[in-house]
């Protein structure tokens, strides 16, 4: 049996497009389920945690596809995803102080007084219910797009040229700030996501790459998290004002800590070049 033929690219051969691209197919339809599930959670909170976890997935595995469908279903989902922002910013809030607190930066009081400060983490269920209809409506429109033409764009995708080219992007990462910050979070995430998809379906090392990936997603989360909290904190008008200066400094503090250590982490996660990189999955891919 002749073996599937590959594609050249600016990194040398690639993967065989009807073995990965297939499985990417899989995978996204695999991802629309989690979505689905994620809908018919009973409670709301629950409900926009898991469905903004499916939707960053699913944009990490369309960054493996090429063209303008491609593109615009990912610009799709990420409008989709920011309506449910607002409605997972209080425990995204709330995750921030646990982690303050946890290292030792916070005065069990100020804690006390910073959770009273962002209140409950609770949606309003006219909310929840027009979350579920516009995640309803987006998976619909997703399952009908792979359903189609776009469908036999991506079991014809080069994966391994986009995985290199995401794992590039993830690469060059500044730290200046939090908005640099921000974007180093979405391409790590999207890193995750993929080498996860490699993992489960070639197998191979891709499964522990995706698991330091995650790692380093939580510490830029956390920082992330506490850009939430900080405008949260600082507009509170109960504050005491010694309260909230500590709290100010406190968040500084723990951000500082996260940056250093996201840098470290990020630093062995991209040693390889690109080449290299693509290189240790293009033989299993």
């Amino acid at each position: 049996m002749d073996a599937p033929p590959h594609t050249t690219g600016p990194d040398g051969p690639q993967v065989p497009a009807s073995v990965a691209g297939q499985a990417l197919v899989f995978a996204l339809i695999d991802v629309l389920d989690t979505l689905k599930e994620a809908i018919e959670e009973r409670d709301p909170v629950e409900m926009v945690h898991d469905a903004r976890k499916a939707m960053k997935e699913l944009r990490a595995l369309l960054r493996l596809v090429p063209g303008e469908t491609a593109l615009a279903l990912r610009r799709h989902t990420a409008e989709v995803a920011r309506a449910l922002s607002g409605a997972r910013d209080k425990a995204a809030a709330g995750e921030a102080i646990d982690v303050i607190e946890a290292a030792g930066l916070l005065l069990a009081c100020d804690a006390a007084d910073a959770r009273a400060a962002i209140g409950p983490d609770a949606a309003e269920p006219e909310e929840a219910e027009r979350h579920r209809a516009a995640l309803t409506a987006f998976g619909a429109e997703a399952r009908a797009a792979l359903a189609g033409d776009f469908g036999a764009e991506v079991a014809s995708a080069d994966v391994g040229a986009g995985l290199a080219k995401a794992y590039r992007q993830a690469r060059r990462a500044h730290f200046a700030g939090p908005p640099a910050m921000h974007e180093v979070r979405k391409r790590v995430v999207a890193h995750r996501y993929q080498m996860g998809f490699i993992a489960a379906a070639f197998g191979g090392r891709g499964g522990k790459r995706a698991r330091k990936a995650q790692r380093l997603r939580d510490i830029l989360g956390a920082y992330q998290d506490i850009e939430i909290l900080r405008p949260m904190l600082l507009a509170a008008p109960d504050l005491a004002d010694g309260t909230r200066q500590r709290l100010d400094f406190a968040m500084g503090r723990a951000q500082k800590r996260l940056k250093k250590k996201a840098r470290r982490r990020h630093g062995a996660l991209f040693r390889l070049r690109p080449k290299a990189f693509l290189a240790r999955y293009r033989d299993r891919l």
